[in-house]
């Protein structure tokens, strides 16, 4: 599945990138489709990515002794397993795809890599990811 660059662009990166970025990051992020109802993360593993959906929607839901709380739903342009992926933790909820969705897959694995190739595309992500976590916090 090829990766959807102009959408990148606008949704995620909010800048353009030039054609070495993209060749790298094609090389970093993996597209992954899920068909509704299948779990994109289980809380408590150790999936250490930052999915970035890309179409569809994801409801996520925490066990909180016993009990499934819908705390939230992810849309295209939202990101899923930020605080695992920033602080190498278990997954504090589960990600269930409600539509058939897309997700953009980046490891820490990955993450590491890019900071080595290309600082600035590494920058571009943090940036975003840092920001959607504030936004997070804020609401």
């Amino acid at each position: 599945m090829s990766i959807d660059f102009a959408w990148l662009e606008e949704n995620f990166f909010n800048q353009k990138l030039d054609v070495t970025q993209k060749e790298i990051f094609s090389s970093k992020i993996e597209a992954v489709e899920y068909k509704a109802g299948a779990a994109i993360v289980e809380q408590g593993s150790m999936g250490q990515a930052l999915d970035v959906v890309n179409s569809g929607a994801a409801n996520i839901d925490c066990n909180c002794n016993g009990e499934s709380i819908r705390v939230g739903t992810a849309h295209p342009g939202d990101l899923i397993g930020e605080m695992s992926f920033l602080t190498a933790d278990e997954a504090s909820a589960t990600v269930t795809a409600r539509d058939d969705c897309i997700i953009y897959k980046l490891t820490r694995t990955a993450f590491t890599s890019l900071m080595k190739d290309n600082p600035e595309l590494a920058y571009a992500v943090f940036a975003h990811l840092l920001t959607h976590t504030a936004d997070v916090i804020r609401h």
